[in-house]
């Protein structure tokens, strides 16, 4: 199990370790145990916060727009329904926004009174050019592969076929309405972002100093998928936040993930393109041969000093 630092936030001080390698500070003794129950309980405080805060804002906003309908459309619940969505959803995404930067500039705060440096805590390093433009890649290819494999799913199973549904009619609901450059610049930017900084940048890197990485990267894929809050999603969305933990601890970055995860969601805005069954085929074995290289390319044996010089911490760290 790693730690880090307390001096200089080398992230890679062993249990046993006495002094760290890279300043030479002494290190205090460390529980196992102990740390291993305050990094879920520091899980679970991080991902609350952002639970407690969007959620908190929707009530809000639900409530705004609530008591600014007309007396008239409370009389019938079809019309109540109607008028309350159309509404809802004009200025969804804006909210979505800004409830996300709230969230941000809370995490900052907190770091900043504890005396912590928010981009070193989240890894906010920087890649090779090579590696972003892999990590977007990685990303583009694993939404076709996602959205044709469940597509073929639904075939079998008419469970999943449901669920797809009930998820579109919400999203179709809460952005159905609103201004679609905000609903991209929402669901394809900024909410990626985000979601990595907490999910990656701030409980993965907890988590893997308490446990082995792989432990980490697995829990930490299982809590992203549980936040989706749904079974259908939490599946795949659990195995994407395996591969995006994989990414974050291939560079020791949060900025591959953050590009995996941004081209993930924008390239849910092109599959409507996909109409028919020759064209859903050819991208998805395109789709899976782009994405295989792409793995192999990052996760390749070889150094790149490219990546070294970006961070020299990824020397020390393989894989």
């Amino acid at each position: 199990m790693r730690y880090k630092c307390h001096y200089c936030g080398n992230p890679n001080v062993l249990v046993k370790d006495r002094f760290c390698a890279d300043c030479g500070a002494p290190q205090p003794k460390r529980s196992p145990a102990g740390d291993f129950l305050l990094s879920i309980l520091y899980a679970l405080f991080i991902y609350g916060v952002m639970f407690a805060v969007q959620n908190g804002v929707v009530i809000l906003y639900s409530l705004c727009v609530q008591g600014s309908l007309p007396y008239s459309a409370y009389t019938d619940e079809a019309v109540f329904s109607h008028v309350y969505w159309s509404t809802f959803s004009k200025y969804f995404a804006l909210i979505s926004i800004c409830s996300a930067l709230v969230l941000v500039l809370i995490y900052l705060l907190f770091y900043t009174l504890r005396g912590k440096r928010f981009t070193k805590e989240i890894s906010f390093a920087k890649i090779s050019p090579s590696a972003g433009t892999a990590s977007l890649a990685l990303g583009a290819s694993a939404q076709i592969i996602v959205v044709v494999a469940i597509s073929l799913l639904t075939i079998l199973f008419p469970a999943i076929k449901e669920a797809e549904a009930a998820n579109s009619e919400y999203y179709t609901l809460a952005f159905g309405g609103g201004n679609f450059i905000m609903e991209v610049l929402c669901i394809g930017i900024i909410t990626p972002i985000l979601e990595e900084i907490v999910f990656r940048g701030l409980i993965y890197t907890r988590l893997r100093r308490a446990m082995p990485v792989m432990a980490a990267q697995i829990l930490s894929a299982l809590i992203f998928g549980a936040a989706h809050m749904n079974w259908m999603q939490f599946v795949y969305a659990s195995l994407i936040g395996f591969l995006m933990a994989l990414l974050f601890e291939k560079y020791q970055s949060i900025i591959p993930s953050m590009l995996f995860h941004i081209a993930f969601n924008c390239f849910s805005y092109f599959t409507p393109l996909i109409t028919t069954d020759m064209l859903a085929y050819s991208l998805f074995f395109i789709s899976i041969a782009i994405f295989l290289f792409g793995m192999y390319f990052i996760f390749r044996k070889e150094s790149n000093k490219a990546e070294i010089n970006a961070n020299p911490h990824s020397e020390r760290n393989p894989l």
